[in-house]
């Protein structure tokens, strides 16, 4: 079927004053821009008003991602030049950038869907699996950044600070492979297609379920927030992206029931142990919370959001404990918080690091 893509207008006014497809594209722009208490109190009130718009809002983000698939289409480049020259015209030239492309784009997809009668899950199920099998999809987040998106069967990862998976789609398996970092996982109900993520040489096998995984070169770990989800090691990782694992390619770790957290650590045998799922999960809400942490373990934390690095230059100050909650990426208020408490000074090098050292006594 060969379908044109038409132009959808663009103005600045705010949710509430368009179509609910138009307010549920905006909304999903506006989320990522600033997803913050405030903002995020609006949105479930707007999602609150009527069921549709919760089902708008899916739509608008399947269709951002769509997009961002056909963007090397001639249409799309097409839709991206008129708009873009547009707002310029309109004498918003600053704002003539990838937010106006993107939400135009949705626009113009989402209308596209409806106009062709399909629904949520056949058409970006219709669209998505057939890139995914041949490519597969790479989402990413730089450090300091998180990220939500929404995958062809309408699941959600939610990625933290530097971290990258990949998923691939075909039928009877959802592939996810997490690269690096750590994502949580809210999966679609579909139990003639197991999600399976690869990390670390593991698997995490889930039919319709909440969790998070976090790899990193020290410590793997799954944390389940509702649901069933089992743990299994497999002899060959990358298999997952080509074939559908197989009883002998795998063996079993661990189930986990909610609120259980399977760990990993390097050179240590994998145990399961009950986790604190709101601190597991705190940084989708931009904060970390450290809870009797070893300082030197909670500097490499907070080291993950920030290009700003801190170095401890003592040893001895690295099994210091420390308990408390921080803003991810607010690396000053954590040093003013250490040499508050603790008696430690710090130094900014040239490159704005900040070396931390036990503070020298007083002399008398």
């Amino acid at each position: 079927m060969k379908c044109k893509i038409a132009l959808v207008r663009d103005g600045s006014a705010e949710p509430g004053s368009r179509s609910i497809d138009e307010d549920a594209a905006r909304w999903s722009e506006i989320l990522r821009e600033r997803d913050d208490a405030t903002m995020r109190e609006a949105f479930q009130a707007w999602q609150a008003q009527s069921p549709g718009h919760a089902e708008a809002y899916a739509r608008a983000e399947a269709a951002r991602r769509l997009a961002d698939l056909l963007a090397d289409e001639p249409e799309m480049q097409s839709l991206r030049s008129e708009t873009l020259g547009r707002v310029a015209r309109q004498g918003q030239a600053r704002r003539a950038s990838r937010r106006n492309w993107a939400m135009a784009a949705s626009l113009t997809v989402a209308g596209l869907l409806g106009a062709l009668g399909l629904n949520l899950g056949d058409s970006w199920r219709m669209v998505g699996d057939a890139r995914d099998a041949l490519a597969g999809n790479v989402y990413r987040t730089g450090v300091g950044q998180r990220e939500r998106f929404t995958l062809a069967d309408g699941s959600v990862i939610t990625l933290n600070t530097d971290s990258r998976v990949s998923t691939h789609y075909r039928d009877g398996l959802r592939a996810v492979t997490l690269e690096r970092g750590q994502a949580l996982f809210k999966v679609a109900k579909d139990r003639s297609r197991p999600f399976v993520v690869s990390a670390g040489g593991r698997q995490v096998t889930a039919l319709g379920t909440e969790f998070d995984v976090y790899l990193s070169p020290r410590a793997f770990e799954v944390t389940l927030l509702e649901g069933r989800v089992t743990v299994t090691r497999t002899v060959k990782p990358a298999a997952v992206a080509s074939a559908r694992p197989t009883a002998a390619a795998t063996a079993p770790l661990a189930e986990l029931r909610p609120g259980e957290q399977f760990v990993a650590l390097a050179k240590a045998a994998p145990q399961v142990r009950a986790a604190d799922v709101r601190r597991v999960v705190s940084w989708r809400n931009g904060q970390i919370v450290f809870e009797n942490e070893r300082l030197g373990d909670a500097v490499a934390e907070i080291n993950r959001y920030s290009q700003r690095k801190i170095v401890l230059a003592d040893a001895t100050l690295a099994s210091l404990k420390i308990s408390g909650a921080f803003n991810t990426g607010d690396t000053g208020t954590f040093v003013e918080a250490l040499t508050d408490y603790f008696p430690i000074e710090r130094d900014t090098l040239d490159n704005d690091d900040i070396v931390l050292k036990p503070r020298a006594p007083l002399r008398g």
